[in-house]
């Protein structure tokens, strides 16, 4: 006779794969198909409210055919609910490119993205307006509760009637943020916005100043006193905005 540890796990198998294993002997089909359903439409719902644009340009029989694949315990093991979608996202960065739609890890990935950052537990402190001429001689704080992603295809601009079908000739910066109204918000950064964001990431001790010299010397700008304005209105910009929490003085 089978030990109660094993019948959980014949059990569990069965509910995530009946075609593979068989239900545990003396279960009642019909009480087994309620758990069944109701096991898979709790992931299927908590996916789809996760990663609503991916939901809609999938048929039905596409979307149960998908969340099925990726219901199997080699794909699905963990056992914190809201693990689940970040667990999807590692599933469908490993599933092959489906032709029709190539960009559908990009999507899932950014879609992931807005609920982690939504959900995130770290609370962050904004600092009232700052004096923008004080910007330079202070050290920019980013926002923590932020990420900087570049994807090959403009995951921000899919819809149903938007579905590219090639990868952008080059990448797409987007950057997003939890606001202090704790609103999920974006934008798209150039290359020089995105490598001033990613600076101040990596050099959290220096000043505006000493980062945007730093910026000015490795990229050769002609004007560099122009550049130190245009990066520090960007600077008061992000501020505004909430992309950078405060700027604190120098040690």
């Amino acid at each position: 006779m089978p030990s109660f540890k094993q019948t959980q796990l014949d059990f569990a198998a069965h509910l995530r794969n009946p075609d593979k294993y068989a239900a545990p002997k003396q279960s009642e089909d019909r009480r087994l198909a309620v758990y069944r359903n109701l096991f898979f439409n709790s992931i299927s719902s908590l996916l789809a409210g996760t990663f609503p644009v991916l939901n809609t340009l999938l048929s039905p029989k596409g979307w149960d055919a998908m969340v099925r694949d990726f219901y199997q315990s080699q794909h699905n093991k963990t056992p914190h609910f809201p693990e689940i979608p970040r667990e999807f996202v590692d599933y469908l960065s490993q599933k092959a490119s489906d032709p029709d739609k190539p960009f559908i890890y990009e999507l899932a990935h950014y879609e992931w993205l807005e609920l982690h950052l939504d959900k995130h537990l770290h609370e962050v402190v904004f600092e009232p307006a700052v004096d923008q001429g004080h910007i330079l001689k202070r050290v920019p704080q980013l926002n923590k509760v932020s990420s900087l992603q570049a994807y090959h295809y403009p995951v921000h601009q899919i819809s149903r009637n938007h579905q590219p079908e090639k990868p952008l000739e080059q990448a797409v910066f987007l950057l997003l943020w939890r606001n202090s109204k704790y609103q999920i918000k974006f934008t798209e950064l150039n290359a020089f916005s995105a490598l001033l964001w990613e600076t101040i990431q990596s050099n959290q001790n220096q000043s505006s100043e000493q980062i945007l010299i730093h910026l000015a010397e490795n990229t050769q700008v002609d004007n560099p006193s122009q550049f130190l304005a245009f990066g520090s209105d960007t600077l008061h910009k992000w501020h505004q905005q909430g992309i950078i929490s405060a700027f604190r003085t120098t040690s």
